[in-house]
């Protein structure tokens, strides 16, 4: 049997995980070469951007799904209405499978938001460690004139980002019980007014 691509990727994001657990301790009491230290902020830093650069791109492909569903959703929702000659939002919600999709949208549309949400984050996340990133670059070019100290801040400084993010490299996580779910009168109206 063929291992699914969400187990694989399960067990990739575990091992670069359980290889950031075991490379962050290492960051605080890195040699006192400079140089070394730098550079191992660095690959922490470009590792953990890729993650959620991957979280982000997943996220994105779960919103356009969810997205193409929902306009599938409006199109069966139209055609059962033309079909069984429902004109007004009373008689659509006593006809049960048009008030299930009308309730199917909302829920749809909730987790749509709540995706654009998480993407921004993880956009916000991506440049946050970029700049970081730049700046250790910056400073591993000028090493040898660069205090023990502006290193060790900049290590530690990246070291609190770092952590900060490391569990949204994991997985995307939307808990069901925050979103703002639309009620099936409104999502009737929506289509109607065509939005």
């Amino acid at each position: 049997m063929k291992p699914s691509k969400s187990i694989l990727a399960g067990c990739c994001i575990l091992s670069v995980v359980i290889g950031l657990a075991v490379a962050l301790p290492g960051m605080a009491a890195a040699a006192a070469n400079g140089d070394a230290q730098l550079r191992q902020t660095m690959a922490d830093i470009a590792l953990l951007n890729n993650q959620l650069a991957q979280r982000r791109a997943d996220a994105v492909r779960l919103r356009e799904e969810l997205a193409k569903r929902a306009a599938e959703i409006k199109v069966e929702i139209r055609e059962k209405a033309a079909k069984l000659g429902v004109e007004n939002e009373s008689d659509a919600l006593k006809t049960p499978r048009i008030l299930f999709n009308l309730r199917l949208i909302a829920e749809i549309q909730a987790y749509m938001k709540r995706y654009a949400r998480e993407i921004n984050y993880y956009q916000v996340a991506c440049d946050r460690l970029g700049y970081l990133y730049q700046q250790a670059d910056d400073d591993l070019k000028i090493v040898n004139t660069l205090s023990g100290m502006k290193i060790g801040a900049l290590v530690s400084q990246t070291e609190k980002i770092v952590n900060a993010y490391l569990p949204d490299a994991q997985t995307i996580v939307i808990q069901p019980g925050s979103m703002d779910i639309a009620s099936p009168e409104s999502v009737w109206r929506s289509l109607h007014t065509g939005r």
